[in-house]
């Protein structure tokens, strides 16, 4: 480096920086740049520019910041390599997890880059830790699509001219690679980095004030261990046997402890506990004020609620429950109109309860009579369907950790094992991961191991090897759990589009006939996955590839083998009639949904699977309910309250009380609308009003029990609807000239209806659209005191009425 004059040093670097700033700004995504700098000081030097330079384009853009007082997400980040893990995705996903990109209205920041340093400290770690190091590289071109981040690591130049040969699949798909002059800097003896945000040398202060509103942290690794273990496999020790040794301590602890449950698929297994073992996994419900045709899973998220009463849309559930959000509906006048849930999907035992919304009435107007469903949340569980293997009870981990494992695959290689005995320490590896997903650490990271283990089998197995399928099916499974839980919205779909791909195939490497429960098993999570991607692009084509998806594994699941199974599936199908039925042909699609829901009752015994018979026929009511939009009002609605009531029996406060409060909203719906179709009787008519009040009440006691217990359970739909429908049934009877009621009675209806309406005009505060709903059936509320008690019944009602609300109301009288 000495013969190289300092001031053409100089230059040189300078220019290099400028070529890898100018790289950065451009915001380009799914970028690896490399930099290499054995000057420790100066990569220091430089990575601190970078991080202030970036974060503070212009001086004019930092002053209007601190005027706003607003917080700026960063443009870059810099983190220390974990020398624990040395996985630069997992990182750069558990630094997102903490500082996700805010919103900004409706747009989301961009993600920012991030720069690795500490690479060099890799030099005194173990040969192991290294090659795991090098296998994340290969990994990094597959995972950055659904990152979304650009990445720039900073290596000194032994390990980056070992990249071409150590790492090629890395290298293939590097960006741009910049080289700095410099010394090489001795590492001190026992160097082992402290976790930092960026280099702590040479900061700019700007670049700590652009840096206060996202602290940018490491996460600590992954897999934690205390050194190597304690009988550590030596080079010239065979390492089949030491594998040998780990996977007999795995087959010891299957035989100690029941096996745990096997992931499965999309859908959960009958035979196993419910996803959503309490019963409370039900769809917010969204006030609505004009007719519209309920959606439900097939909405793309992010969609706005409605504002008119809802129900929820049956979902489809793989064994982790989606976050899902509310449907979106036009905002019209508010109408009367209820609506009841949707059906769950699931494949085992998912409790996810139907919902309804009360009606929404508009001064003067007759309720409407169409619903918006909205979506369901299920809470997160275990793996998707799949074949039992290789399973690890609680505690038996602790006899196989990876940092061991990673060490034998390290020797195995160094030993040029044959692929059978490397794919067989992957899947093990894989199988511990997945393990610890199954028992509820479903993190990115762990998620994102699990794949590559997987993956790395799959390169070692050979073509004719029976496990293909299985494997595939894991993977499908872990990639749509990612869809499920995604760093950002964006990063759903290429999730979902994998698991997609890994399902399909998996069923090229399945003969049906041989293999009679794994074929239906994959098309049964194939099914799922559609069911979900109908949410994000082409709902209708995707509903009926999930339709043929879920016949195709009927053709296969026998009732009489595996009833439970059969069962569920048919749920599914049903469910995906339902959505099927939003899009195109209503009539058609939802008797094919009644026939499979009732088809997956015959196998569910109330008594033995309580709550999943409930969800069924929560299910089949929600069905009913909408076919009475289409024809044969009556007979439908009288159909569905015989369902919901049903459900009812098994969703009990006890038991499940978020269920039951979905459940007895759905009720409080269908009795709203059969009022509506008996006006020439009466009797009937209050009957039914008085029945669906007393269903809207026990929905608002179930909704108080929840919100006071210990560990209150949220609801999954909207309370505040419920408020205002009540208040709107209350109005009914006040003002309905047929129903003979007496001045106390009917100032008492109409007190209650002011006090629900007042309710859901709090509620509805921060979304305008829902709070004029409930503003106008107010002001319905205050003609009818004038109307029915003249001036003194209108000063009673204004009595009541919040002093900021009278500007608002006292010009509409």
């Amino acid at each position: 480096m000495t013969d190289i004059p300092f001031r053409k040093i100089l230059g040189l670097n300078q220019q290099t920086y400028q070529c890898l700033k100018l790289a950065l700004s451009l915001n380009l995504r799914r970028q690896i740049f490399i930099a290499v700098c054995d000057d420790l000081t100066l990569r220091d030097r430089l990575a601190a520019q970078l991080l202030a330079e970036l974060a503070n384009p212009s001086p004019t853009a930092l002053n209007r910041a601190a005027e706003t007082g607003g917080q700026r997400y960063p443009r870059l980040v810099t983190l220390d390599l974990s020398l624990s893990d040395p996985n630069p995705i997992v990182q750069v996903a558990q630094w997102l997890s903490q500082s996700p990109p805010p919103k900004t209205g409706n747009r989301r920041a961009p993600m920012p880059a991030f720069q690795f340093v500490g690479i060099e400290h890799l030099t005194r770690q173990s040969a192991a830790v290294q090659r795991l190091f090098l296998t994340h590289l290969q990994g990094i071109e597959r995972s950055l699509p659904v990152l979304e981040s650009s990445l720039l690591l900073w290596m000194p130049r032994p390990w980056f001219r070992s990249m071409p040969q150590s790492a090629p699949e890395f290298w293939r798909c590097r960006t741009g690679v910049f080289e700095f002059v410099g010394d090489p800097t001795p590492l001190p003896a026992a160097s082992i980095p402290q976790p930092r945000t960026r280099p702590q040398e040479a900061i700019a202060a700007t670049a700590a004030q652009a840096t206060q509103a996202a602290p940018q942290k490491t996460v600590p690794a992954i897999a934690k261990t205390n050194g190597l273990p304690q009988s550590q496999a030596t080079e010239s020790e065979s390492l089949w046997d030491a594998l040998d040794r780990d996977l007999a301590k795995l087959d010891q602890a299957n035989t100690a402890a029941p096996p745990v449950s096997r992931a499965k698929a999309p859908q959960p297994d009958p035979g196993d506990r419910p996803a959503n073992s309490n019963g409370t996994g039900t769809a917010p419900h969204l006030p609505v004020t004009s007719p519209a045709a309920p959606t439900g899973r097939n909405q793309s998220p992010g969609a706005p609620p409605s504002a008119r009463p809802a129900q929820t849309a049956p979902t489809v559930q793989p064994r982790v429950a989606p976050p899902a959000q509310p449907p979106a509906a036009k905002t019209q006048p508010p109408a009367a109109t209820p609506a009841p849930r949707q059906p769950v999907k699931s494949d085992a035992a998912v409790d996810q309860p139907a919902q309804a919304r009360p009606p929404q009435v508009q001064t003067g107007s007759k309720p409407s009579q169409q619903p918006v469903v909205t979506t369901s949340t299920p809470k997160q569980g275990k793996l998707a369907e799949s074949q039992a293997r290789i399973q690890v009870p609680p505690g038996a981990s602790e006899a196989v950790q990876p940092l061991p494992l990673l060490q034998q695959i390290e020797l195995l290689h160094q030993q040029q094992a044959p692929p059978a005995v490397l794919a067989n320490a992957y899947r093990t590896l894989g199988n511990l991961y997945r393990d610890r997903i199954e028992q509820g650490d479903a993190s990115p990271q762990n998620l994102m191991i699990a794949i590559q283990a997987y993956e790395q089998v799959l390169l070692c197995l050979d073509e004719a090897s029976n496990q293909w399928a299985d494997i595939l099916n894991d993977l499908g499974n872990l990639y749509w759990m990612l869809s499920r839980s995604p760093l950002s919205p964006d990063q759903a779909l290429p999730y979902l589009q994998q698991g997609i791909q890994a399902y399909q195939l998996a069923l090229t490497k399945v003969d049906p006939q041989a293999q009679p429960q794994t074929f239906p098993m994959i098309q049964n999570n194939l099914g799922a996955a559609y069911a979900d991607l109908a949410r994000y692009q082409e709902p209708a084509e995707n509903l009926q590839r999930s339709v043929q998806a879920y016949q195709q594994a009927l053709r296969y699941r026998k009732a009489d083998v595996e009833p439970l199974r059969y069962a569920s599936t048919q749920n599914n199908l049903g469910t995906t009639y339902w959505n099927l039925a939003q899009h195109q042909q209503p009539k058609v699609n939802l008797k094919q949904a009644i026939a499979a829901y009732s088809e997956a009752l015959r196998y569910y015994n109330p008594k033995q699977e309580p709550l999943n018979y409930a969800m069924i026929q929560n299910n089949l009511g929600t069905a009913y309910w909408n076919l009475a939009q289409q024809e044969q009002p009556k007979d439908w609605l009288g159909l569905a309250l015989g369902a919901y009531r049903m459900a009812l029996k098994y969703r009990t406060l006890e038991v499940a009380p978020a269920a039951f409060a979905a459940t007895q909203n759905n009720l409080g719906t269908a009795y709203w609308h059969m009022a509506n179709h008996v006006k020439d009787d009466a009797e009937a008519r209050l009957d039914y009003l008085e029945q669906a009040i007393a269903a809207y009440k026990a929905t608002l006691i179930a909704a108080e029990k929840l919100a006071k217990s210990s560990q209150p359970i949220p609801l999954n739909f909207d309370l505040n609807a419920t408020h205002n429908n009540l208040g709107l049934a209350h109005y009914q009877i006040a003002s309905d000239p047929h129903v003979s009621a007496e001045a106390p009675a009917r100032s008492n209806h109409l007190e209650a209806s002011l006090h629900h309406h007042l309710q859901a005009l709090q509620g509805w505060q921060q979304k305008p659209e829902f709070s004029q709903t409930a503003l106008s059936c107010l002001l319905q509320t205050i003609r009818a005191f004038y109307n029915q008690f003249g001036i003194q019944g209108q000063n009673l009602a204004l009595s009541k009425v919040p002093g900021h609300l009278l500007p608002q109301i006292l010009p509409q009288l």
